[in-house]
């Protein structure tokens, strides 16, 4: 029974490299994305130099932990770096309001959550708030008052700049585009000049669109990496734990046959 073990633990050894390595990553972005929760967190207590201070320990950590090279795309390196200089820039400049620094300082913590997170990341969450925004777009069509479209079409585009940088992290690049697509057409003057009803089948699809972005990103609860690892490790102890076992019963089979002629 000991040799039955000892052979189940020798396949563990030779699987585990491979779950250590990604853990020692997963840790480096741990850590990276604890400073980022702690930056956003200062931020909302108004403590918008200690924030500063902790987003700039940021960079260090970044590169001192190698952090780039185990990004999975350049569209990453792109998000974490363009979102971190605009929390940085926007966090120093005084003239700003206090409500502006803390939107960019959470597009950055989104961005880096995105990248740590295997799923339900933080921006999901944001679902509620972006959809209310878009009741409230939709009820301004139907008021057919331009300043109040307006002003609707700014609170809305305001709430998904947040997420923005984040959905095009874990979506789709096509569904990220149909948004794109879709908040073109709303900018547009050509939207004006629709009819009420072109307007809501318009907003109809849009609201699908959008709906389709936090549908996505909850259907794969696990990592698809980590449930292969599972299936491919219990496969193997599975055959290995057969194998030992049927050899010893063919081991005791021999005996007895050798007892039965001896006899």
């Amino acid at each position: 029974m000991k040799r039955i073990w000892l052979l189940a633990l020798m396949v563990f050894v030779f699987l585990f490299p491979s779950l250590n390595d990604a853990a020692e990553q997963d840790d480096g972005w741990k850590k990276l994305d604890q400073i980022s929760d702690q930056a956003l967190r200062l931020a909302k207590n108004g403590q918008f130099e200690e924030a500063k201070e902790v987003l700039l320990y940021f960079s260090e950590q970044f590169f001192a932990t190698n952090a780039r090279d185990r990004l999975k795309s350049a569209d990453e390196l792109r998000a974490v770096t363009i979102t971190h200089e605009n929390a940085l820039k926007t966090v120093a400049a005084s003239s700003l309001p206090a409500e502006e620094k803390i939107d960019k300082i959470t597009q950055f913590r989104l961005v880096v959550d995105a990248i740590h997170s295997a799923h339900q990341p933080l921006w999901s969450e944001m679902e509620s708030t972006v959809m209310e925004t878009f009741d409230q777009l939709e009820k301004a069509v139907d008021q057919e008052r331009d300043e109040s479209f307006a002003a609707s079409l700014h609170n809305f585009l305001n709430r998904y700049e947040l997420i923005e940088p984040s959905v095009k992290i874990d979506v789709p690049v096509e569904e990220a585009k149909k948004i794109d697509k879709d908040i073109e057409m709303l900018q547009a003057p050509a939207f004006g000049q629709l009819s009420l009803k072109e307007k809501h089948e318009h907003l109809k699809q849009m609201r699908e669109d959008l709906q389709a972005l936090f549908d996505d990103v909850r259907k794969d609860e696990a990592d698809p990496s980590l449930i292969w690892v599972m299936v491919s490790t219990g496969g193997i102890i599975i055959l290995t734990l057969s194998y030992v076992g049927w050899r010893k019963y063919q081991g005791e089979k021999e005996k007895n046959r050798t007892r039965q002629k001896e006899e």
